[in-house]
């Protein structure tokens, strides 16, 4: 039967590691897919832990060695899948599963996204968007969705957001529309399209800030991007959950409202003016109540 990939032997136990193999774990994540070009000091020296710790960790894990997980690596069949965040990537998905369940894994996703995230870069993330003149926002495959949640906050704060790609218009169009002092925001899962690299490099190229919403596996277009916000997505079925990508997106839109002061509501108040007289919408104060 074949042996459980890296990711899903870290998923299984990381609520039991101690801080500092959880930074281990992290890194191990973030290089899985490069583990044969580092030695495990130089992993170790990566994640500010000590070799022993390292050690440790590599047995718990449930390898013999250090080149035993990387001879894992490169036979593991998963890699990219959503069923790499399965507790166990190689059994099936339960038939029936709790609400409790989804809820506590979820919850596990938040917290260990929120004791990941350098408060520092979070901050440097905020500041970078509220001083944007133009704020762009690309949701690629998985991340489409959030991508246009993000859009929905900001527009509330901002007049000038805009999410690619726009219609019918193609990547260069809007890329080449992107200058200094714009910010560009993309949210890019496992699977991430190989051409987001080199979008992210053009981007910075202009002049823009780029910040990247991302899981624990990116590696080349995490490279690429200025800011790094990194998500926990494990999940009990088949499918990665996205809470911890949605609870980022919340900070970062309480964040911008919050550093943006008057300005911000402002604007929120104009469009809630505007709302009452050009969107068909029901509220309490409608004539019959509620829809």
């Amino acid at each position: 039967m074949p042996k459980r990939s890296l990711e899903a032997r870290i998923y299984a136990i990381y609520e039991t590691l101690t801080p500092a193999e959880k930074r281990l774990a992290e890194v191990l994540l973030q290089f899985q897919m490069d583990l044969p070009s580092y030695t495990a000091g130089e992993l170790a020296e990566k994640a500010h832990v000590s070799k022993a710790t390292a050690a440790r960790l590599i047995r718990t894990l449930g390898y013999k060695t250090y080149p035993d997980a990387k001879r894992q690596i490169r036979e593991d069949q998963h890699w990219g899948s959503p069923r790499a965040g399965l507790a166990d990537a190689n059994e099936p998905a339960p038939a029936k599963l709790s609400i409790a369940t989804t809820m506590q894994m979820d919850l596990n996703n938040i917290r260990a996204t929120a004791e990941g995230l350098p408060e520092k870069t979070l901050e440097e993330a905020s500041k970078a968007i509220i001083a944007a003149k133009r704020v762009w926002i690309m949701g690629l495959r998985s991340g489409y969705g959030l991508a246009h949640q993000a859009a929905h906050y900001l527009t509330l704060m901002k007049s000038d957001v805009h999410v690619i790609p726009t219609g019918g218009a193609s990547y260069s169009h809007e890329i080449a529309s992107i200058t200094k002092g714009d910010v560009l925001l993309v949210i890019a899962f496992r699977r991430r399209p190989r051409l987001l690299p080199t979008i992210l490099k053009e981007a910075r190229a202009a002049g823009a800030v780029t910040i990247l919403i991302t899981d624990l596996s990116a590696a080349e277009s995490a490279k690429a991007a200025e800011h790094v916000l990194r998500c926990h997505c494990q999940s009990p079925s088949p499918f990665n959950s996205f809470v911890a990508a949605l609870t980022i997106i919340n900070y970062l839109a309480w964040s911008v409202a919050t550093g943006m002061g008057d300005d911000s509501l402002k604007r929120y108040e104009r469009i809630d003016w505007l709302v009452k007289r050009l969107d068909d919408v029901s509220t309490p104060q409608t004539k019959g109540g509620p829809v």
